[in-house]
């Protein structure tokens, strides 16, 4: 059987439909991976069996369009799965099968019983990455409420929370692939410090051991960690503030998260060498522009090396999305949010608040990198210009005349 499997974009590796890929031939299919602006040529061309989409939220409509035509040219059967058809069916009515949820064992003829049994993904179609994406483990002990975690939990409750896989199979993987720099994308990057333990100990013993990116929590990055994560060459981490808010962070249920979390975090990664950004979230519900700016603050004290931010959407499925709906922050069909995080709020703002933080996220890491605050009035469309220019003002007086501007 020829697979075409169809991704939004192929600038960067997608784990996902890799993994399909990797299964699909273990099976004795036959697959192909492309980017949706590709996936009609290729239907024409190779004359697929099935095609399957991998859709996040914000680009369905765009997939709709594009299976109506590749239907047209006799492809017996459209399955569309991802972040979207799982958390969102009803919305992909016009597929012939909605997969939710993980889909290897939808392609695979025998049981997958362990994330180790699942075969490494198959990088064929995705040619000169500087860049090369793995996964240590699946799945993610929190819930955050802007997260879907909580509904994949309900879809998996076979599962345990998170899957973790051999530290030594992880190393082998990345010693076969051979990348210039690995990212990691386990939403928690070694959660487990006997597991770090083993990991850094088989990143040495490999003849190239390529720098590496992951994602931590900032209670993770102990001086332990720091440790580990340096003798297995990370060269950068991403942990998560979201909002410097102790009621936004409830909201969002990270109420266990502390800004001097944050703050000890930022100290350790500084003293051990290791680059990190903070994400954060602007235009979050019952937000304010003093919040967004209190949060700008706060990064400002951190000294992170990138500070990222991005608006709030409130994607179906998620419990933080659904309360938007039932509160009436959002009134929305869910049309209106796109695949990007840097729009302005679809929420029930004023008009005001929804220009100031459009321009707060367009210069936040400009913000942080040179220490400068703006004033509530500087943020508006017509000023960004200037405020770029403060910013950046700001940073050169820093620099030439040894912080005393």
């Amino acid at each position: 059987m020829k697979i075409l499997l169809v991704v939004k974009s192929k600038i960067m590796e997608n784990l996902g439909v890799q993994y399909l890929s990797a299964v699909i031939k273990r099976c004795g299919g036959q697959c192909k991976i492309v980017d949706l602006t590709n996936a009609v040529d290729t239907v024409i061309k190779w004359n697929p069996d099935m095609v399957g989409m991998s859709i996040m939220t914000g680009s369905q409509n765009e997939f709709k369009t594009e299976a109506h035509v590749i239907r047209q040219l006799g492809v017996s059967k459209i399955i569309v799965g991802g972040a979207h058809p799982t958390f969102f069916p009803e919305d992909c009515k016009w597929a012939d099968e909605v997969v939710r949820g993980e889909a290897e064992e939808y392609f695979s003829s025998v049981y997958l019983n362990s994330i180790d049994e699942i075969p490494w993904p198959d990088r064929t179609d995705f040619t000169g990455m500087k860049i090369r994406d793995f996964i240590s483990s699946r799945g993610c002990p929190h819930n955050c409420g802007y997260c879907y975690n909580r509904k994949w939990s309900e879809l998996h409750p076979h599962f345990p929370k998170v899957r973790i896989r051999d530290a030594k199979d992880v190393c082998a993987e990345i010693k076969h692939v051979n990348p210039q720099f690995a990212y990691f994308q386990d939403s928690c990057f070694g959660l487990s410090m006997k597991w770090m333990e083993e990991f850094a100990l088989s990143y040495n013993k490999m003849k190239t051991c390529p720098p590496y990116h992951c994602h931590l929590r900032p209670k993770q990055v102990t001086e332990e960690m720091c440790y580990y994560l340096q003798s297995s060459n990370c060269h950068s981490i991403r942990m998560a503030l979201e909002s410097a808010s102790d009621r936004l962070r409830k909201l969002m249920n990270r109420p266990n998260l502390d800004t001097k979390n944050v703050l000890m975090a930022s100290g350790e990664l500084r003293t051990a060498g290791i680059k990190f950004m903070i994400q954060n979230i602007l235009a979050i519900p019952t937000s304010t522009i003093e919040d967004d700016l209190s949060t700008l603050e706060f990064n400002i004290r951190c000294k992170p090396d990138y500070a990222w931010s991005s608006i709030f959407a409130p994607y179906p499925g998620t419990v933080l999305g659904d309360m938007c709906k039932a509160e009436g922050w959002y009134k929305g069909d869910y049309s209106d949010i796109t695949d990007s995080f840097f729009d302005q709020s679809v929420l029930e703002f004023d008009a005001e608040y929804k220009e100031q933080t459009y321009v707060l996220q367009k210069v936040f890491a400009l913000c942080v990198e040179t220490g400068y605050m703006p004033k509530v009035d500087e943020l508006r469309i017509s000023n960004l210009p200037k405020l770029v220019h403060a910013a950046s003002r700001k940073l050169g007086d820093s620099r030439l005349y040894r912080g005393i501007l």
